[in-house]
């Protein structure tokens, strides 16, 4: 049987990590609802889009070893059936607690998604175009930012609160068989040209004994504090300087309106000149101006803070980060668990990131505190990449160590 096309199995591979991300997102377009559909306050219901990643921090690391063995395709279709199951058991009940285990079945997926996808691009592209695919690979969560955001009041509003849950059962259905029909993976080892072989076995602790991956880990974990602070609070921020919840989404839409051209022509970047640090230290420096003025907007800023988000955390940081770790991740082998540890960092950033925020915001009555913490974490992604592009350099020089610049 022909093998399908590269690009063919990368857009199923886009369409199911979108899924995911559309599920993740779906609770923060419509959270004040889902508060009063299950009798919370916001800091409550604020709990739901944390506890979508606590699978995500027990799982990727182990996730990422299970897959080395079964494989990245069955993985995956593992991760599209537990989507469905938690999406038609959140659909099904008015519980908090039901509810609570539902988001925590649908996070099985967004434990491995990334790690899973950027092993699989790096083997479908080994021989050019990875940092390019990785870059349009990473507008799925700017693509899933649109949909959701303009999107969920429209269906909340038309056909009730609770088909948000089964139009994404349905359409990750969908992608389960889109899975099984298109994606083909040939094992890395086959490709390697680098001597290793297809019995070597590398472990997790190898993958944590390069500094310069787990600089960057930490790093990752920063980053992705901020900016799930701005993906899943921007809306309750514009609230705050007195826009209507529909306007408020619709601006916060605007970061996956710029985030896609500006992730894309970021791997373009990349592709094109061989340096994700320097990209990388100019995306922190952008998030940490970012940060700053976030109590500090005015009529006429909004816009503009939106693009600034899209481009600097999401852009730069984020698409250097996903093409560097498997750069310089020593064997092609070790990617999946060097990607496993990146996430598992990632998702606990995640975990903390909306209900810190929203805490610290006392309620949506102030984002001076919030504005300070995102401030230092940024800070903390800048030193680390600094740090990192030092530790990647030395790794370079040293024999059979490919150059990540």
């Amino acid at each position: 049987m022909k093998t399908p096309n590269k690009w063919l199995m990368f857009i199923v591979l886009m369409l199911s990590a979108i899924m995911v991300c559309i599920s993740q997102l779906k609770i923060s377009a419509v959270l004040p609802d889902v508060a009063a559909m299950l009798g919370v306050d916001l800091t409550r219901a604020a709990l739901l889009m944390s506890l979508f990643t606590v699978a995500g921090i027990v799982l990727s690391i182990p996730g990422a070893a299970i897959m080395t063995k079964v494989g990245a395709k069955s993985t995956l279709l593992v991760l599209m059936a537990t989507l469905a199951l938690g999406n038609v058991l959140g659909a099904l009940t008015d519980s908090f607690t039901v509810m609570m285990a539902s988001r925590i079945i649908e996070g099985i997926s967004y434990a491995l998604i990334i790690t899973v996808s950027i092993w699989l691009i790096n083997i479908w592209f080994a021989h050019g175009g990875a940092a390019v695919a990785t870059g349009i690979f990473n507008t799925f969560a700017p693509v899933a930012i649109i949909v959701t955001l303009n999107g969920s009041l429209v269906v909340m509003n038309t056909i009730g609160l609770k088909a948000l849950w089964w139009i994404v059962a349905g359409a990750t259905a969908v992608c389960f068989f889109l899975v099984l029909w298109i994606i083909k993976v040939t094992p890395p080892a086959a490709q390697d040209g680098s001597g290793v072989g297809a019995t070597a076995k590398p472990g997790i602790c190898e993958a944590f004994k390069n500094p310069a991956v787990m600089t960057i880990c930490i790093a990752h974990l920063f980053l992705s504090f901020v900016l799930f602070a701005f993906i899943t609070c921007y809306p309750q921020l514009f609230t705050f300087y007195n826009l209507s919840q529909e306007t408020s989404n619709f601006y916060t839409s605007l970061n996956g309106v710029f985030g896609i051209p500006v992730c894309i022509l970021i791997g373009i970047i990349i592709e094109k000149t061989g340096k994700p640090f320097v990209v990388a230290i100019i995306g922190a420096i952008g998030t940490i101006l970012l940060s700053i003025t976030v109590p500090l907007l005015l009529p006429g800023s909004y816009v503009w803070h939106v693009i600034a988000c899209a481009m600097f955390p999401g852009g730069f940081v984020m698409t250097s980060i996903f093409v560097i770790v498997p750069r310089i991740a020593k064997s092609p082998l070790l990617i999946g668990m060097s990607m496993g540890i990146l996430n598992t960092l990632y998702y606990i950033g995640v975990f903390a990131s909306t209900p810190v925020i929203t805490g610290l915001s006392l309620e949506n009555t102030t984002w001076t505190v919030p504005s300070i913490a995102m401030t230092g974490a940024a800070v903390v992604v800048l030193l680390c990449m600094v740090i990192a592009s030092g530790l990647a350099k030395k790794q370079a020089a040293a024999p059979t160590t490919p150059d990540p610049e």
